[in-house]
């Protein structure tokens, strides 16, 4: 009876323990699991703070080559900006230089305009109403009291440089043009100063003017459509493109060439 109960009690004793051991292992294993959840979103939190770090030191570093590239553009335009005031600087102490020295300059601007008004009678007949009502407004400016020396030179040498923008450029207008004792309207090219050529609205006369005779000869149809062409392309109408066009050389009579227009 005694050793029925001894282990009864044996039995209880071990069941109790076990129960106990599969407890705090239970509990274990959970405490185990929640740490290494903490350890994950702790983790996860450590690559993003390093994905921000990161993504942060990219755009300070780009920050930075910005803030270089600003630097170097800002010193070369400091310097642009120097040139450009000493250059400033410089005209002006010329053009003060100019009002003083009214005497020797006067004469060397009135030699000047003359020139000009040589130039403009012997060059291309283009534009001529134009150039020489510019180079008549010289003339009047030269002879008025309330215009300062400087001014009249400044006008001059902006004469000067409009006529030395014709060599560069090409050009389509109309105009009229006495023919057989009437007049006329005319498309006009001009190309630079190389030569000058006429047509008529309906394509049907094309002519040039001849340099030594001081005329306007008529083309043969074959240059009709090279006009066209060349009227287009100066009027916007078509892009820059080689065209032949004729051509009068002094030394070698009349000739045509192959040039590409300036746009």
């Amino acid at each position: 009876m005694k050793k029925a109960l001894l282990g009864s009690l044996v039995s209880a004793a071990l069941l109790t323990s076990f129960n106990l051991s599969a407890a705090s292992a239970g509990q274990a294993v959970d405490a185990q699991a929640a740490t290494d959840n903490a350890s994950k979103v702790s983790q996860q939190k450590i690559d993003s703070y390093a994905e921000s770090a990161e993504s942060a030191l990219a755009q300070y570093k780009a920050a930075l080559r910005q803030v270089d590239s600003l630097r170097t553009y800002n010193e070369q335009v400091g310097k642009m900006v120097d040139s450009q005031s000493a250059e400033l600087a410089s005209m002006q102490r010329q053009i003060a230089q100019i009002d003083q020295t009214s005497t020797e300059v006067v004469p060397l601007m009135l030699k000047m305009i003359d020139s000009l008004d040589q130039f403009v009678a012997l060059d291309l007949p283009f534009q001529k109403v134009e150039r020489e009502d510019r180079v008549a407004a010289l003339t009047d400016l030269m002879n008025r009291a309330d215009v300062t020396i400087s001014e009249k030179y400044r006008k001059i040498l902006e004469a000067y440089q409009i006529e030395e923008g014709f060599s560069r450029t090409i050009e389509a207008y109309k105009a009229s043009l006495d023919k057989d004792g009437s007049e006329k309207t005319y498309e006009f090219l001009r190309v630079g100063r190389i030569t000058l050529l006429y047509q008529s609205p309906d394509g049907m006369e094309t002519g040039v003017w001849n340099k030594q005779t001081r005329q306007w000869e008529a083309l043969p149809q074959e240059y009709r459509s090279a006009v066209e062409q060349g009227l287009r392309i100066a009027k916007k109408q078509a892009p820059p493109a080689l065209i032949k066009l004729p051509v009068h050389i002094p030394t070698h009579g009349d000739r045509s060439i192959t040039f590409m227009p300036i746009t």
